[in-house]
């Protein structure tokens, strides 16, 4: 399903054309997706999840610099809750779980993330305190990455997995069932912080 053809989306500099792009090419990809993953959450978790697929609504001048579907446990929305997302920047995939800036309860979940720091380094994730960049840093430096999170109002936590569109798995393709099994990795934080911070 996903090749290495998915980035041609960002090759359109338009914001109709990339829209126009994301929309035909990639939504439908998101969507197959998108249910697989519900239904594999759901069968592990015995909890409900709920999907959303950005469609970049306010968006009037320039195109989007990337793309993605989430899924949380709470179907007012995802952005003020804990999250995933499986997306695409224009040089890479990216699973990640994110604590945004502005999320709900946001000081409940320092005590959390201090729980599974040495979890989280161990498992090799890449970190980040902006989700609006690719740029994750190794999981040795996530202890500053708290530490700023908690100090800095505007910071995100991002917690994830990038997949370079030059890696061999893309390249040779047939790598849609990587992605899945990546992406079930990191679903047990979105569960574990869920429980822990009960709204």
């Amino acid at each position: 399903m996903f090749d290495k053809n998915d980035f041609k989306v960002f090759n359109d500099d338009t914001l109709s054309g990339r829209l126009e792009l994301i929309k035909t090419t990639l939504d439908p990809k998101f969507e197959v997706l998108g249910e697989k993953l519900l239904s594999r959450l759901e069968l592990e978790y015995r909890q409900k999840f709920f999907l959303k697929i950005a469609k970049h609504q306010r968006r009037t001048k320039n195109p989007p610099p990337d793309t993605w579907l989430a899924i949380n446990q709470d179907k007012k929305g995802y952005k003020k809750t804990p999250h995933l997302e499986f997306g695409l920047w224009p040089d890479c995939y990216f699973i990640t779980f994110s604590l945004l800036a502005d999320i709900r309860n946001r000081t409940s979940y320092y005590p959390v993330l201090k729980q599974y720091q040495k979890q989280i380094i161990t498992e090799g994730w890449g970190v980040s305190n902006d989700h609006t960049t690719s740029i994750l840093k190794p999981a040795s430096e996530f202890e500053a990455v708290i530490d700023h999170y908690e100090k800095v109002k505007s910071s995100d936590l991002v917690v994830g997995f990038e997949l370079p569109k030059t890696d061999s798995k893309v390249l040779t393709g047939d790598y849609d069932q990587f992605i899945e099994d990546k992406f079930m990795q990191l679903s047990k934080y979105l569960v574990l912080f869920n429980q822990a911070v009960v709204e």
